[in-house]
């Protein structure tokens, strides 16, 4: 791209650009994208409904009636694992806007009152960041384990996952904002006049939007593994709902690996992969479309 032509675009328009270059960062968006799909629109072209079991198809291996075979209930594990998909992306998308929101909100504040402020923040920003995350979401669960009602407790502990994940962002935003507030057009906004709450929201974040939605990848990722750990413990929805991370245990329970049932771990497994895989791909594909450094590389 010639100097001309970069001049007459945006950067919002740019970034798109550099984006569509990196065919690892198209592959990771267009996988994301089918799997998304699949878990929304996937469980209407199942003839079974959700709570559908037989007894006599326990344990059935991927057939045409049931393409991803079948549990020890006779449930059928293609809409199943589908539909658990919808809820572990909308925990995970739920959590990463906690995270996003606070964290950019800490990072603003911080990096551009300075002083005391911002002494006041950080410090509250590294006790977050030391403290035992993931002891701390299992006690939380296992104390509100029978005083709420299973979706609820999920929701209250992924948004205090959320909230606790805030640290990085944080920081990366202060960091950013500092970056901004001393250039040339904010010194530009200052002669003019503009009010601090203008200054902020219609010049600083605009300019630091590029890092969150590259640092979202990667929340999203994470937020994705947590609902998978805390259903591997036991912590997370009962089995009844079907998520991604609550499938696995079943197959722990019921020694399904050494009776090869391979069907009841490969596909939450695989997919589980391909998501945080395509998520992860997408992110870099951000990261190197949003910084203009990458601009003629």
């Amino acid at each position: 791209m010639n100097k001309k032509t970069s001049d007459t675009l945006g950067p919002w328009r740019l970034a798109f650009i550099r984006f569509k270059k990196s065919p690892i960062a198209i592959i990771g968006a267009l996988l994301l994208l089918i799997i998304v799909l699949a878990t929304i629109f996937g469980p209407m072209f199942s003839p079974y409904p959700l709570q559908y079991f037989s007894v006599v198809d326990r344990y059935q291996s991927p057939t045409f009636s049931h393409p991803f075979g079948t549990d020890r209930y006779g449930q059928d594990m293609f809409i199943r694992v589908l539909y658990g998909g919808r809820i572990t992306l909308v925990m995970a998308m739920y959590s990463a806007s906690i995270t996003i929101f606070v964290g950019t909100i800490i990072g603003t504040i911080s990096g551009y009152n300075g002083k005391w402020i911002d002494k006041l923040l950080m410090r509250f920003t590294e006790f977050v960041h030391v403290m035992p995350l993931l002891p701390i979401l299992i006690s939380f669960t296992a104390v509100f384990a029978f005083k709420l009602q299973p979706l609820q407790r999920m929701f209250v502990v992924m948004g205090l996952y959320g909230f606790l994940n805030f640290p990085g962002l944080a920081r990366i935003i202060r960091g950013q904002i500092i970056v901004h507030k001393n250039t040339e057009f904010m010194s530009a906004a200052d002669l003019l006049g503009i009010g601090k709450m203008s200054k902020i929201f219609k010049h600083l974040l605009p300019n630091v939007f590029g890092v969150v939605i590259a640092s979202s990848a990667t929340i999203i990722a994470n937020a994705i593994l947590i609902e998978l750990m805390l259903s591997f413990v036991g912590m997370g929805f009962p089995e009844t709902v079907p998520t991604w991370g609550n499938l696995i245990p079943n197959i722990r329970g019921a020694n399904m690996v050494n009776n090869s049932y391979y069907w009841m771990w490969f596909f939450p497994v695989t997919l589980i992969s391909l998501t945080v895989i395509s998520i992860n791909l997408m992110g870099e594909g951000l990261r190197s479309a949003l910084d203009p450094k990458e601009e003629g590389r």
